[in-house]
């Protein structure tokens, strides 16, 4: 009896981490997505090593989420209920890099759309840090990547 009771909390257990992996893979889809988004800002305000450590950051789990989505790893409703739209609209290609650069060139556009132009109106070069800056801190780019 004990036997069985174990196996079936084990059963339970694996289950139950088969869903938490999903969820987790899922959610690094938004992770890549945000830090690319939040390195595109960095570079703009010049600072360059935050610009890298958000880049990198969001190319390793990007990595990962397109590692896990070729093997299988992620349920159907994880990746609508967790993963970013725009990265989900660019998983075609012939490699995990190929992709990841179309989700980095869409992230980038989506980051500095309102970055250049204020309506018709071209944004000078400090009034376009300033916007970035206020998107960066908003976003709370300082803290993807830090602390994992």
């Amino acid at each position: 009896m004990i036997r069985i009771a174990s196996f079936l909390a084990l059963g339970f257990i694996s289950i139950q981490c088969f869903a938490s992996d999903s969820v987790s893979y899922a959610q690094m889809a938004r992770a890549s997505w945000s830090s690319f988004e939040c390195s595109t800002l960095a570079s703009k305000m010049r600072q360059s090593s935050e610009q890298e450590r958000l880049f990198n950051f969001g190319y390793a789990k990007g990595q990962e989420f397109i590692s896990a989505l070729k093997a299988g790893k992620i349920k159907r409703e994880d990746l609508s209920s967790h993963a970013s739209v725009g990265a989900l609209l660019l998983l075609e290609g012939p490699s995990a890099d190929f992709i990841l650069g179309r989700i980095y060139a869409a992230a980038e556009e989506n980051a500095l759309k309102d970055v250049y132009r204020t309506g018709e109106v071209f944004n000078s070069e400090a009034t376009q840090e300033l916007i970035a800056s206020s998107k960066f801190t908003r976003s709370n780019c300082q803290l993807i990547g830090n602390g994992r």
